[in-house]
């Protein structure tokens, strides 16, 4: 725990606004500029949010994670700014829509999103693979919408991209051209399963140049970003989006990324809420226990037990139906699965069984039933 000063400066240069507060409560901005009516919007609420967050740090508050608060500073989320007005009429400089706005922010909210997504899982891997065509040139490996990801989803943990790519391609995966190809997908979760990971992002990314913006020297480049986020440990998809972004430059390289920027930048406030909604029953975790048969399990009532343990929400009993005796049970709850092999390491006379580990993941417990 430390206390972090959101660098609000920087974001400040970057955009060129004038940000005040007055006593009515609204946080007002100034001459936000933005390539259209709706661009220019985004950017005044994330000015908005910059300010109310930044005074509340300022102020003294001592921010836990404070690269996801920095991140919610420089990215507008729907829902977090709200009786958010538009004063007066838009202007134009140049190319640019320039606009006065006002707005108040829900730190509330922002602050019980947090607390949300990192309770369950505490912070979650991530891997991704995702495919990039930047206008004609197709970039398998390049990493513009990979770098994106992290600096937008700050609260998660990504694993080394480079790593997995190699552990795929010895199990015999693809690399490029997963998205959308269901047996790709599903030699990449295994292959991701490997490393720890607890949700891998597969997606498509496709940048275009949409020609020149009036007499501005500058092409529109706009990017259109289709990505599911899969949980390891069950192989269901938790979130999913299609977004758009666009964004103005010389330099086509440069306007694609930051056209993949905004991309992710107006899909987070979707991806979070899913994310969200789905994680309410709990992490996932399967369990597997190996060398105990089915009658015994039931006779012990092993799954009642956990079941009416705290923090657990649900319970599926998957049976067993393989020479190897293992019962496998999918488990949702308020914990992990280290968590989960903790309490049955306290709890193992009341289950009645004794067992070793076979391995312990965030995702996966499996153990071994010892007589």
């Amino acid at each position: 725990m430390k206390k972090i000063l959101l660098p609000l400066l920087v974001l400040f240069l970057l955009h060129c606004p004038s940000t005040q507060k007055k006593d009515d409560g609204y946080i007002y901005v100034y001459n936000i500029k933005g390539i259209n009516l709706e661009d220019a919007e985004l950017m005044a609420k994330r000015e908005i949010i910059a300010k109310g967050l930044g005074e509340q740090v300022t102020g003294g508050t001592e921010v836990n994670q404070g690269q996801l608060m920095e991140s919610i500073t420089n990215t507008s989320v729907e829902g977090y700014v709200f009786d958010y007005t538009q004063i007066g009429k838009e202007k134009t400089e140049g190319p640019l829509t320039v606009i006065d706005a006002k707005g108040k922010v829900d730190k509330g909210s922002l602050k019980s999103l947090i607390e949300s997504l990192n309770t369950v899982q505490g912070k979650p891997n991530f891997l991704m693979l995702i495919d990039e065509t930047i206008e004609t040139r197709k970039a398998g490996n390049n990493v513009a919408t990979e770098n994106a990801f992290v600096s937008n989803f700050p609260e998660f943990n990504f694993l080394d991209r480079e790593q997995f790519r190699r552990i795929l391609a010895k199990e015999g995966g693809k690399t490029i051209g997963v998205y959308g190809d269901p047996s790709a997908e599903a030699k990449a979760t295994e292959a991701a399963a490997q490393m720890d990971a607890d949700i891998l992002v597969i997606g498509q990314t496709i940048v275009k140049n949409a020609g020149p913006i009036l007499d501005s020297g500058m092409n529109s480049y706009q990017a259109s970003i289709k990505f599911k986020l899969i949980s390891v440990g069950n192989a269901q998809i938790i979130a999913a989006d299609n977004a758009g972004g666009a964004a103005p430059h010389v330099d086509a390289e440069r306007g694609a990324t930051e056209a993949i920027n905004k991309s992710l930048l107006s899909a987070r406030s979707k991806i979070l809420d899913q994310l969200k909604t789905k994680w309410k029953k709990g992490a996932f975790i399967r369990l597997v226990i190996d060398g105990i048969s089915y009658d015994e399990f039931l006779d012990k009532e092993i799954g009642p037990k956990i079941r009416k343990w705290k923090g657990v929400n649900n319970l599926n009993d998957k049976g067993s139906g393989n020479s190897n005796k293992s019962i496998i049970i999918e488990i949702e709850a308020n914990f992990n699965g280290t968590h989960l092999y903790r309490k049955m390491r306290e709890r193992r006379e009341d289950l009645g069984i004794n067992f070793t580990e076979k391995e312990v993941k965030p995702s996966v417990v499996r153990i071994q039933i010892t007589k």
